[in-house]
């Protein structure tokens, strides 16, 4: 791999870093079940950067997936008709800041995923080795940047290593799955689309194990949102 490709993979490892931080805040101050469909909002603007960036083409089929999409969020966020409940229950503007910014850089990392796995052909075990070491590198910079205790992270590492290790195999996992989906594929949002289904395991998740509240709306909401992004990357 070239110095160019690896400045690349450099570029895409800082908004993939910025996207998955974000993530993390959603899902730690949201209830899981609510935070899931919202972060399937994703394929959405995928779907739209890949049409301005990309060029890949949008059509009445996926408009109609995009009124799904925004119906869906409707159902999943509406109190009563009106925009109180869930993320926008007073005094939680900051949390709608998160959702917006992981789905900016989700959006942007997911683009240079694409390029570099599909227009350069780099291997996907390969690409997955180098950026997960230039991510690391990236989160030891907000860490430093943060100021946060080395005490405090060496102690976390301690207690929850077991836990931490199990993790990080299943993220390199699904990771190495995507990218390989991402290398071979015609179109990017069906990637991102097939993805995200599983924020419906998500919704169902959060009620069985962290007895959740509207478990019914928000699944109800969450498979129009997913058949909207079925519309939207259908070719």
């Amino acid at each position: 791999i070239d110095s160019a490709v690896l400045e690349m993979i450099f570029l895409a490892s800082i908004p993939s870093a910025i996207g998955s931080f974000f993530v993390f805040k959603t899902i730690k101050h949201n209830q899981l079940s609510e935070s899931a469909p919202i972060i399937a909002l994703l394929p959405l603007v995928v779907t739209v950067l890949a049409f301005v960036v990309l060029g890949e083409k949008m059509t009445a089929v996926h408009l109609a997936g995009l009124l799904l999409i925004v119906v869906g969020m409707l159902v999943l966020e509406l109190k009563n008709f009106k925009f109180k409940g869930g993320i926008f229950v007073a005094g939680r503007k900051k949390y709608i800041v998160y959702i917006l910014l992981l789905l900016l850089f989700g959006g942007i990392s997911s683009l240079f995923d694409r390029v570099i796995l599909f227009q350069y052909g780099i291997d996907p075990l390969a690409y997955l080795m180098i950026i997960q070491v230039f991510i690391a590198l990236n989160f030891l910079f907000f860490f430093l940047v943060r100021g946060s205790s080395f005490r405090e992270f060496g102690s976390t590492l301690r207690q929850f290593w077991k836990i931490i290790l199990f993790v990080s195999a299943l993220t390199v996992a699904h990771r190495y799955m995507y990218a390989s989906a991402i290398a071979v594929a015609t179109s990017l949002g069906m990637v991102v689309a097939v993805y995200r289904l599983s924020s419906l395991f998500h919704v169902f998740a959060g009620g069985k194990f962290f007895a959740e509240d509207a478990i019914l709306r928000k699944s109800i909401a969450s498979i129009i949102i997913l058949v909207g992004t079925v519309l939207l990357v259908i070719k």
